[in-house]
């Protein structure tokens, strides 16, 4: 199981630790920052989904970070002992007008959310279709016609994930 909220607590005890460090030395500390998981590790992040559709583990980490550079490099870095990747193009996701975010960690100094399970499989089905085809067809019973009306409002084949193979 992907355990971001370690990671992202370990990033805010770094943002603390260099924030008392440039205060040292008469510098600006780091502004807050704001992460935006999405794509994959916004479901392998959330146990509910977990609970009810079987996931495709990955080490892309689909996330932006709204802040300084030094806080992405830091982030990075933590993401690599764990083994996992910050995808470089993750900010050309295409997600639907409505996609909200769930807050999975939050601090004076960070704040980060998830991509909510809804929006993810929209954005999945609309721009990687075939890669998720499985996947959407486990999601539609689950998530009903809520899903189905997204996927026709954006154009996409709902008789496709529902041929079986």
């Amino acid at each position: 199981m992907v355990r971001l909220d370690a990671i992202f607590a370990a990033l805010a005890g770094e943002i603390a630790q260099e924030n008392v460090t440039l205060r040292e030395e008469g510098l600006t500390p780091l502004a807050h920052t704001e992460i935006r998981v999405m794509g994959q590790m916004s479901l392998l992040s959330n146990t509910e989904v977990q609970a009810q559709i079987r996931l495709i583990a990955t080490v892309d980490v689909d996330a932006t970070v709204r802040g300084e550079f030094w806080v992405q490099k830091k982030f990075e870095e933590l993401l690599l002992k764990d083994g996992l990747e910050l995808d470089p193009v993750a900010s050309e996701i295409w997600l639907p007008a409505e996609a909200t975010f769930t807050e999975m960690f939050s601090s004076n100094l960070l704040t980060c959310l998830r991509l909510d399970a809804l929006y993810a499989l929209v954005s999945k089905a609309i721009k990687a279709k075939e890669k998720n085809r499985i996947l959407i067809r486990q999601a539609l019973p689950i998530f009903g016609r809520e899903l189905e009306d997204l996927i026709k409002k954006y154009g996409g084949d709902l008789v496709y994930f529902e041929e079986q193979d």
